[in-house]
């Protein structure tokens, strides 16, 4: 693994990055959307840990609150230990409420780690935050990820790919593929999801697997609390994504751009409008190997790529 060069970026410089509220708002924004993917994709963990084992330890990065090891505590024994952290201790539970076995730490992602997190963790899971970074500070990020898991141990990564537009019909839900316009804006990159397994690959991890998901929000959903759900979400990141953004930055006029919150509602409640999600899990091997086998990094590890879609 190549030396990781730092980035100078602040915690201010990453928090405003973040484009969404830094709101109790925002808290129930990100639990009604763990609701939906966890429905979506029927699961939170699809990374193949034998959770039976006993003194399992589980990172979640960025944890925000908290919610998805509260969600996930339940599959493991009881002496499972499990490691949240955020840039901000802002929204983390009352201490009086934390179980003995949860701990929660204040850590910037392209910052270094604490030396006792190396090679520390069974599972490390980090969701929707990576199309944040470019290039540069993504390898930071995944590397630093990496190097916390244990040999043997796994990574699980989840983020949406705003940059494919799935919906249909295509021709129909106009005002909704906007959000792909305008995430395009946002973020540093916003189709980072779809090469999430070959990064993973090229560090050197075995068993890449992926599970692809196109999450329906709004009336098309077979599931109408979960259709329910993703509509109120996508709603919600629209608002926060108009924020950030002019109307002349998409192509559109000023009156256009009034009435789009309308027309996205209006798209959501009759067609088929969907946004795609990447579970993206790999283990690391117990004994690192060269990765340069072929003639690629890529090459070296294309049999270890396993890309099953939902």
């Amino acid at each position: 693994m190549s030396t990781t060069m730092y980035s100078t970026s602040t915690a201010e410089d990453l928090q405003e990055r973040y484009i969404l509220p830094h709101t109790l708002s925002e808290i129930d924004r990100m639990r009604n959307q763990h609701e939906w993917v966890k429905g979506c994709a029927s699961g939170l963990v699809k990374a193949p840990l034998d959770t039976t084992k006993p003194r399992l330890r589980i990172m979640d990065s960025a944890t925000a609150d908290g919610y998805w090891i509260r969600d996930v505590a339940d599959m493991f024994p009881k002496d499972a230990e499990f490691v949240g952290f955020d840039i901000t201790p802002d929204f983390y539970p009352p201490l009086h409420t934390i179980p003995p076995k949860v701990h929660y730490e204040v850590q910037n992602l392209i910052e270094p780690f604490p030396a006792q997190w190396k090679g520390a963790f069974d599972l490390v899971h980090q969701r929707f935050i990576i199309s944040l970074f470019p290039d540069r500070e993504f390898a930071t990020v995944l590397r630093s990820l990496i190097d916390c898991v244990k040999p043997g141990g796994w990574i699980q990564l989840v983020e949406p790919d705003f940059g494919t537009p799935v919906s249909e019909p295509a021709d129909k839900a106009i005002a909704f593929q906007t959000i792909h316009k305008l995430t395009g804006q946002v973020m540093a990159d916003n189709h980072r999801a779809a090469r999430l397994a070959t990064s993973l690959a090229e560090e050197g991890m075995i068993d890449v697997s992926i599970e692809i998901f196109d999450m329906i929000a709004g009336n098309a959903h077979p599931d109408p609390e979960l259709g329910a759900r993703g509509r109120q979400n996508l709603f919600s990141i629209l608002a926060a994504f108009m924020s950030g953004t002019r109307p002349r930055d998409i192509g559109l006029t000023e009156a256009e751009w009034s009435d789009l919150p309308v027309k996205f509602a209006e798209d959501m409640d009759t067609h088929k409008t969907a946004i795609r999600h990447y579970f993206v899990w790999a283990q690391k091997p117990l004994k690192q190997e060269a990765k340069f086998i072929g003639s690629s990094p890529v090459d070296a590890q294309n049999s270890d790529l396993n890309f099953p879609s939902s």
